[in-house]
């Protein structure tokens, strides 16, 4: 195995195993349990259309029993120990993830592992699991928030297979069976895709010795495949509902994750819906009242990103929304954002990210992506001057770059239809 040099003054280790595992760890002096997250290449970019939902529901079905533990055994090996255990799936990672006390170490990797390497993925079980998840997926529809978010993904990145809902379909669910859990476990869950992180009051050789001893996964030598990601032209979905409110969601293809640009982006994103104080807030909630949420959010992936903004608000405020967020969208494109909010955008994002390392599960969900992106350690201080080398002209070239009108996409869900919709579109 090799041992990675970190560098000088860095509090975590990295070792690669001769698996390609690599695991990653943080120790924290000051607490006293360990967060620990077993990340893997795996989601629903990766499916093929026969597998739609394979990487939930195999998520899902990892808890249901070992050749070992049945699913009970599972959940008493962490909570008897009064730790906290979960997952979950995206669209290009899968997390599995336990908190406990420190002396629970052993236990918590051999329990990882086992459900990894030995689920036996029982007919009887997997049918009933069919059940809670095709629940989880209707579930979906009665959820506008949810619903306008995954209606906005999907129309944003089609037909790439990032469009598709990680959730899958209830006949693609349906059609699921131990023997598509297997295949596609065995082709995705391989150590070279697989990445331990650790952080807390963890040893980082002992951790390194107990993966390496519960861990025996195939090691694949093909790698991650990832099908090219095209920008698509400006799209619209509306789905009619009757409920009370109308959700939108507007916005389109960001940067990936490894993109210098995203520190500018971060700025972008604050001065445009990033809290209370944002564009946005000030102008649609608090001078208008028109909406009781509205934000702007990003999202990064290996090779692309995500740009948007929500606001729930009544049907017949629906074009004052629209207008006001097409509006403030055109301006960070055609005038510079003031030397004032630069300031203060960089003092939110900098406080918020030293804030965050007051959590071990935060600095765990920090080194992986690190890890997995970048394939290095990111300092924090790095970032926090990344951020303040941030210039006003970052910002509005950025913005000019992502947020003009006419590529910004569209979802609705709530009681309008697209004839309502498609005259509040900028020609």
């Amino acid at each position: 195995m090799s041992k990675v040099v970190t560098p000088s003054g860095a509090p975590n280790q990295k070792t690669v195993l001769p698996s390609g595992i690599r695991v990653i760890s943080e120790h924290i002096p000051s607490v006293h349990s360990i967060t620990l997250g077993v990340w893997i290449w795996s989601g629903s970019r990766f499916e093929r259309e026969s597998q739609h939902g394979v990487a939930h529901f195999l998520e899902h079905m990892l808890f249901k029993g070992t050749a070992r533990r049945d699913a009970f055994e599972i959940a008493r090996t962490i909570e008897s120990q009064g730790g906290y255990l979960n997952a979950f799936t995206g669209k290009e990672l899968n997390c599995y993830f336990v908190r406990v006390l420190k002396d629970a170490d052993e236990v918590s990797i051999d329990l990882l592992a086992d459900i990894l390497q030995n689920s036996v993925f029982d007919p009887i079980e997997t049918e009933k699991e069919k059940g809670v998840v095709i629940d989880e997926i209707n579930g979906m529809e009665d959820t506008p928030e949810e619903l306008v978010l995954d209606t906005f993904t999907g129309i944003v990145w089609q037909p790439h297979t990032l469009s598709r809902s990680i959730l899958g379909t209830p006949d693609a669910v349906a059609s699921l069976n131990p023997d598509s859990l297997r295949e596609y476990l065995d082709s995705h869950y391989v150590s070279d895709r697989v990445y331990v992180i650790a952080t807390g009051a963890v040893d980082h050789d002992r951790l390194v010795r107990l993966v390496d001893k519960a861990f025996s996964l195939p090691k694949s030598s093909k790698g991650v495949a990832f099908s090219s990601v095209e920008r698509p032209d400006r799209q619209i979905a509306v789905v009619s509902k009757d409920i009370s409110q109308t959700h939108v969601c507007l916005g389109g293809v960001g940067i990936p994750y490894n993109d210098t640009r995203k520190y500018a982006l971060y700025v972008l994103n604050t001065v445009l819906g990033g809290g209370m104080t944002s564009r946005l807030f000030q102008s649609i909630r608090e001078q208008a009242g028109l909406a009781y949420a509205i934000y702007s959010d990003l999202d990064f992936y290996h090779d692309t990103g995500l740009v948007s903004v929500y606001a729930g608000t009544d049907a017949d405020d629906v074009p004052l929304v629209l207008e006001e967020v097409y509006k403030e969208c055109n301006r960070l494109c055609s005038e510079p954002i003031s030397d004032v909010e630069l300031k203060d955008a960089k003092s939110q994002l900098t406080g918020g990210l030293l804030l965050s390392l007051e959590s071990p599960s935060n600095i765990m969900n920090r080194l992986a992506r690190g890890e997995i992106y970048l394939d290095q350690y990111e300092p924090t201080e790095d970032s926090i001057a990344a951020v303040n080398s941030v210039s006003v002209q970052d910002v509005q070239e950025l913005a000019t770059d992502l947020l003009s009108p006419d590529r910004l996409s569209l979802a609705v869900v709530g009681p309008m239809d697209e004839s309502d919709i498609l005259p509040l579109i900028p020609s």
